[in-house]
């Protein structure tokens, strides 16, 4: 298990890389990225709103406190230019070996 205070960033980024590394389609794991905005915009509410009441614009919190596809694609893009794949990016970037790769695959999924 990880978290974080909001979940949304560096912990986004490892839900996201550890989706795709256990091998979740591209399409899926953007869409769990997306719940973000559907389950912790709702839970910070009360910000938003003492914010507005305090003479604020809410909508320029969003770049914060929510998610947008292309946050995530632009950290996808720059993991692409630098380790080619999601293996590369375990195996060099993390320098996780080939049998701890394998051990958290094996950790994290059913067999079938």
């Amino acid at each position: 298990m990880f978290h974080c205070t909001t979940g949304k960033d560096r912990t986004g980024w490892a839900a996201a890389s550890t989706l795709l590394l256990l091998g979740v389609n591209t399409d899926d794991m953007f869409a769990d990225y997306l719940l973000t905005n559907d389950q912790l915009l709702p839970a910070l509410q009360p910000l938003l709103d003492q914010f507005r009441s305090n003479g604020g614009d809410p909508e320029l919190l969003m770049p914060v406190v929510g998610v947008q596809k292309e946050y995530l694609q632009g950290a996808l893009d720059e993991m692409h230019k630098r380790y080619q794949t999601i293996d590369g990016y375990f195996s060099q970037g993390l320098r996780l070996d080939a049998a701890t790769i394998g051990k958290l695959r094996a950790k994290l999924t059913e067999s079938s």
